[in-house]
């Protein structure tokens, strides 16, 4: 979360695996433990953004955030704790505003 806030950049760079990071946030939203719930979504909630404007990122969003949105309306349908519906609430808002053709579609 920290690189993607101080260096956005770093997801043009050709040896990053986009989708693998993509994944690995999805599977820690399903972890039992909420501050790693807590920092996935504020992962996707500073990814989802630059969607349009990294290539790579936005490629990946299309491709895969069915899965995403699968995993936070789990989240939300009672597999996390009720003090976490705030944070998967801004993953729903963050892909609403920068995904919105897509999210009708998943």
């Amino acid at each position: 979360l920290q690189a993607l806030k101080r260096k956005p950049d770093l997801f043009l760079c050709s040896n990053l695996d986009v989708k693998a990071v993509f994944q690995c946030g999805v599977l820690s939203l399903k972890f039992p433990e909420a501050p790693t719930v807590k920092s996935s979504c504020g992962f996707f909630t500073e990814l989802l953004p630059r969607c349009a404007e990294i290539a790579p990122v936005g490629q990946v969003v299309h491709e895969n955030g069915k899965v995403l949105l699968q995993a936070v309306l789990e989240g939300i349908g009672g597999q996390a704790s009720r003090s976490l519906m705030d944070h998967f609430a801004e993953i729903l808002f963050a892909l609403n505003k920068h995904c919105f053709s897509h999210l009708s579609v998943w």
